[in-house]
């Protein structure tokens, strides 16, 4: 498959496209799924389910850096997972959303970890971040598990929110203590 971005183990991300919408909104009718996402847990609207998507398709074509369907490697759908641009703080945030059925598999944490490395990889930027609700410990864990640690406590779409950040020097060094610890 020649528009896959990343692979790992047991995934992958490729852009979203026109088709994929049913999906996307399938993702974002559940409540739960929305529970710590702006505008919170309720279902998305069919416009803003498809604004949305135009978006990460706009930002994937004119940038080649987004919000990616993810998959498992062998096609089945489990939600989204890549960058978005913030302003405030001024960076790329890493997140990612996956349906109830994917939950508890360790897919958020292989795909963060995924994300990580692509990025710097990738891109140029010094540092990359990841929030979520104060709240929402289990996303907290997976950006931990990433490679990030806790930044800052900071509001958004009026939400208390932790901020966790990586640098390239900090991704730099885990990656020299990895390849250093024996098999």
């Amino acid at each position: 498959m020649s528009n896959v971005v990343l692979t790992t183990e047991r995934l992958r991300l490729v852009p979203f496209a026109e088709e994929d919408y049913s999906l996307f909104l399938g993702l974002h009718s559940d409540p739960e799924v929305n529970r710590f996402l702006s505008p919170g847990p309720q279902s998305m609207s069919e416009m803003e389910a498809r604004q949305k998507l135009s978006t990460y398709m706009d930002a994937h074509e004119r940038n080649q850096i987004s919000k990616w369907k993810l998959e498992t490697v062998s096609g089945e759908f489990l939600g989204r997972a890549g960058f978005s641009w913030q302003q405030d703080p001024a960076s790329f945030e890493m997140g990612y959303s996956l349906k109830r059925a994917a939950w508890g598999m360790g897919y958020a944490t292989e795909i963060a970890r995924g994300l990580v490395s692509w990025f710097f990889k990738t891109m140029p930027d010094d540092h990359l971040i990841a929030y979520s609700a104060s709240e929402h410990k289990s996303s907290q864990n997976v950006m931990v598990k990433s490679g990030m640690k806790f930044w800052k406590e900071m509001e958004k779409h009026g939400v208390a929110c932790r901020f966790f950040r990586i640098t390239r020097e900090e991704y730099l060094q885990d990656q020299i203590l990895s390849a250093a610890v024996p098999a």
